[in-house]
């Protein structure tokens, strides 16, 4: 995975509150392809994001908004 990509998801849920895929994929540069496409790519990184254990969505509304599991690092090593 871009490191890069997962930083950028991280910082974007560190704040309060959740965001939607197209909320952080809006916030994350550069662009992959058209907004659909970025759209589509952010989910897949929040989804192995999920995976580890550093996210998760917030509930099973559509469309899904995520948050950051607390005490997740910003960082990626």
């Amino acid at each position: 995975m871009n490191s890069s990509y997962e930083t950028q998801i991280l910082a974007a849920l560190d704040g309060p509150g959740a965001w939607t895929t197209g909320d952080i994929a809006r916030q994350c540069k550069p662009t992959f392809g058209t907004n659909r496409i970025h759209s589509a790519f952010i989910r897949q990184k929040l989804q192995a994001l999920q995976i580890e254990g550093k996210v998760k969505p917030m509930d099973n509304k559509k469309p899904v908004c995520w948050v950051k599991i607390e005490g997740a690092p910003n960082e990626i090593n």
